[in-house]
Formats: C-alpha cells, structure tokens, sequence
C-alpha cells in the first residue's frame, strides 16, 4: 500500500473504483525500457499527460482499527465467499447503475453493510 507524504495508510483500490483517477504505468516509458508498462488508463477527466494520482486517508480495516482504537464501519466486498447479502447488494447495485437515484442508496448500504 503507498504511504502518504503525512505517513497515513490509504488503500489502493480507492483510486481505481473512483471514475476519475488516472492509473497506469509510470510516465516516460518507452518500447525499449517498458519496465511497468506503457499510458495511462482511466482518464475520464481528458487530462493531458497525467503522472499520477494520489489517495489519501487511513485504511485501517478491522483487526488493524481495534488496535488503533478506531471505529470502522466497511462493507465485506460482495464478491467475498463469505460475504451474506452478495446477490441482494449485487441486484441493488446494478439496478442502480442502470437508474441512478437518491432514494435507493439507503438499501444498498443496508445490504452492503449486512454483508
């Protein structure tokens, strides 16, 4: 997990579930020296030449919360085997994805949270 310049743990995979993180490879490199890879995907803001993106804040899931006397509150992830209400929050999300609408974010978390 990347460090913050202010020595706070922030989880990756906020920057790839946001739509407007870019991510990708480093910049610069070429055919010749790929290294990690070539561009830069996810770059629904256009932006020209991004070099990177930056998420900061704690993540400190639990047991690792306890031990820092910190209250979490985060959803198992539904494609978890163990994960309870995997088919409800999958439906609810996808219903609205397909009409997105103030009203039904109070179920999704519900199930998310269940989970």
């Amino acid at each position: 997990m990347p460090r913050a310049s202010d020595g706070r743990l922030a989880w990756t995979g906020v920057g790839h579930l946001t739509a407007t993180a870019t991510w990708g490879a480093y910049p610069s490199h070429t055919l010749d020296d790929v290294q990690s890879g070539i561009g830069v995907v996810h770059n629904a803001l256009l932006l020209d030449g991004p070099g990177r993106t930056v998420v900061r804040g704690p993540f400190r899931p639990s047991p690792r919360s306890v031990v820092h006397r910190e209250m979490v509150v985060s959803p198992k992830p539904p494609w978890f085997v163990t994960n309870r209400t995997a088919d409800t929050t999958g439906r609810l999300l996808t219903d609205f994805a397909a009409t997105p609408r103030w009203s039904a974010l109070p179920r999704i978390f519900a199930s998310a949270l269940r989970g």
